[in-house]
């Protein structure tokens, strides 16, 4: 047992008022962290939802189809995630399905969804065409 285990004392062993104090501290803190994941959260949807600044990136969005209206930062990043799953990038691939939900367990038999076969054929496609 290391010397700092031995210093440790159970909650069940404290009295009402320490584990109380403790209680309340634990409480602040996860508090405190909660808020600031939020506002991490709130500040990346806030840039994401802004539109696309530099102009030749605006440009390869516009040039792949996508409608002007919906050009912003979150259409490059899920366009930059959809061209790295097709020349193979695997991660890419997983991040993609995890986004669209279709990264869900496969069932016992191991059998795949139609959905999920059509997008792995698709980026096996996609692989083999360069």
């Amino acid at each position: 047992m290391a010397n700092n285990e031995k210093n440790l004392v159970p909650m069940n062993r404290r009295t009402k008022e320490e584990q109380r104090k403790i209680s309340s501290a634990g409480g602040k803190a996860s508090g405190k962290a909660r808020r600031a994941k939020k506002t991490m959260r709130e500040y990346a949807e806030l840039l994401l939802s802004l539109p696309v600044s530099d102009q030749r990136k605006w440009n390869k969005l516009s040039r792949l189809g996508i409608p002007v209206w919906s050009i912003d930062n979150k259409m490059a990043v899920i366009a930059a995630i959809v061209q790295a799953a097709q020349a193979g990038d695997v991660q890419a691939a997983k991040e993609l399905r995890s986004i669209i939900g279709e990264d869900a367990p496969q069932t016992s038999c191991g059998n795949e969804t139609a959905v999920q076969k059509d997008l792995m054929d698709a980026i096996k496609e996609a692989v083999h065409a360069d």
